[in-house]
């Protein structure tokens, strides 16, 4: 790292610092205000690396950089069509990394070792953020003596984040440092094992049934691969053996995340059911509201939204109360009382835009990165699209700071073509 360091020039310094600042502030929610002043600071820095000619010029290649643009202009003007632009307005405010980075970040031209670094940074700091949450969810569990405390959304208590969005960190932190463990000359391998396995672990606390699935499946395709391409037959199997018998244990000690994957049996659901909505801590029976029955009656009141507006949709300042009017018109108690989202990224963008607006989204966010990542061969920017893709099924990213945060920085910064050292 020192060595790093001092490989840099005046401005590089100034850019991995921002970059620092911004990951450590962008976990607490306590300074969201911070992080998106660092953001801001971030963005306008990057103009100063390299010529604007050199920027116009990457811009006009990069075809999913202009889809990017063109999918926030499409918000913008959603916005100012709907009935509730002041709403509109604050949905757009939240998006706005979706505009901010793709245009600044996904324009740098960085050496390959600064991209590494600004990445392993990053994991870095997820690690020890993770640790700081675990410390302070032990000394609540014990000064309450009450285990659950030391899962899900109170896991992270600390930070004030929710747990799925904790948890897609997590695993892009996890990819991070697999990548330099087994492909890259790190001097500390040893102390990245040490943070993946915690990591991992951390995960499992953390009771994202999608994205622990997500990661238990990249574990093993990359086991897979590892066997079967590198013929490191060895090390592959011990990664499988490994997986197995650390979800194993971890289950024995500590089985209430398990107990989140059975709610997935109960998939029936009445809308005007007044049931308890379930929780990880306590029996599953067929009356509760749960993660899977929620989330199917939840995604037929938007999918009806959509019908009732499909080329334009309903407008991104008016589609919270559209959906609310929905929930009243089936009188479904359980989300108005706790003002439940529709709970999908995708089914968000389609009723609020519609079908022309969708499939901008889909060009910007999802085919065109895919198809970048695809031709210059970057694996781990693959991995991470795909992460991001699955965590959009079930949460509404769009909707949270930190979910815009995450993918407006993330997806353009994995794609950027790297200049070799």
């Amino acid at each position: 790292m020192i060595e790093f360091l001092h490989s840099l020039n005046k401005k590089e310094k100034g850019l991995y610092a921002l970059f620092l600042l911004f990951f450590i502030t962008l976990f607490f929610a306590q300074l969201s205000a911070l992080s998106s002043n660092l953001a801001g600071l971030l963005v306008i820095y990057s103009f100063s690396i390299g010529s604007l000619q050199e920027k116009w010029l990457t811009f006009k290649k990069r075809f999913d950089l202009q889809a990017m643009l063109a999918f926030f202009l499409l918000l913008v003007v959603s916005t100012l069509v709907s009935d509730d632009v002041p709403m509109g307005l604050h949905h757009l405010k939240i998006r706005l990394p979706l505009f901010a980075f793709p245009i600044s970040i996904g324009l740098l031209k960085l050496r390959e070792d600064f991209k590494e670094n600004v990445l392993l940074s990053y994991a870095t700091i997820t690690t020890l953020v993770c640790l700081l949450c675990l410390g302070s969810s032990i000394h609540t569990a014990y000064s309450a003596s009450r285990t659950d405390y030391l899962y899900n959304d109170a896991l992270t208590g600390l930070i004030r984040q929710q747990s799925i969005y904790v948890a897609l960190a997590v695993n892009l932190a996890i990819y991070i440092f697999a990548k330099a463990i087994f492909f890259q000359n790190t001097k500390h391998p040893f102390k990245m094992l040490l943070a993946v396995v915690f990591l991992f672990a951390f995960s499992y606390l953390l009771a994202s049934r999608i994205m622990f699935a997500v990661l238990v499946a990249a574990t093993l395709c990359f086991s897979f691969y590892y066997i079967l391409q590198k013929r490191k037959y060895l090390e592959g199997a011990t990664l499988v053996l490994g997986l197995v018998i650390g979800t194993v244990v971890i289950n024995k000690l500590l089985p209430s995340t398990f107990n989140r994957y059975k709610e997935l049996t109960y998939q029936r659901f009445d809308f005007e059911s007044k049931g308890p909505e379930s929780h990880y801590n306590m029996a599953i029976t067929p009356d509760q509201w749960n993660g899977a029955n929620f989330r199917l009656a939840a995604w037929t009141c938007g999918w009806e939204v959509f019908q009732s507006s499909p080329i334009t949709g309903v407008g991104v300042g008016d589609k919270d109360e559209v959906l609310r009017e929905k929930y009243r018109e089936k009188k479904f108690h359980m989300a108005l009382q706790t003002d439940k989202n529709v709970h999908s990224n995708y089914l968000d963008v389609l009723f609020s835009t519609g079908v022309m607006g969708f499939l901008v989204f889909l060009l910007a966010w999802v085919l065109l990165p895919l198809g970048q990542a695809y031709r210059t061969g970057n694996a781990l920017a693959l991995v991470f699209l795909l992460t991001f893709y699955t965590a959009w099924i079930t949460e509404v990213y769009f909707g949270k700071n930190f979910g815009t945060m995450l993918a407006g920085f993330f997806i353009p910064f994995v794609l950027l073509n790297s200049n070799k050292k």
